[in-house]
């Protein structure tokens, strides 16, 4: 029961942070339709499998390493993909510091939250 709460908790925030990557960008005009698409879909990739894993729906390794696609395809986007690009390009600077701390805190908080758990 715990897990499912979690995974209801995590279906629900992480979508929203990824999501404000993108309306930094809208806000500034430089963030297409298809950013958002990639963002949502890879929190689906990510988020989905490890549920299922947790779950005992799909075997755990399998779930682990779709779930790190995901994240990687994230930080792929948000780093060097059109988001990152699009970021990089044409944001002013507060902009480009405000998307790059968010950046940073997704990689580096995503990534030690493992650790935190245990």
């Amino acid at each position: 029961c715990a897990q499912f709460i979690r995974y209801i908790d995590w279906l629900l925030t992480v979508p929203l942070l990824m999501i404000e990557f993108y309306l930094i960008l809208r806000a500034i005009g430089v963030a297409s339709g298809g950013i958002f698409w990639r963002l949502l879909i890879g929190t689906l990739v990510m988020l989905i499998p490890g549920y299922m894993a947790e779950s005992g729906y799909l075997n755990i390794t399998v779930g682990f390493v779709i779930g790190m696609l995901g994240w990687f395809y994230i930080l792929y986007e948000i780093f060097l993909g059109e988001a990152g690009k699009a970021a990089e390009a044409t944001a002013s600077e507060a902009v480009k510091y405000a998307y790059k701390a968010m950046r940073w805190i997704v990689t580096v908080g995503w990534a030690i939250y493992p650790s935190l758990r245990a």
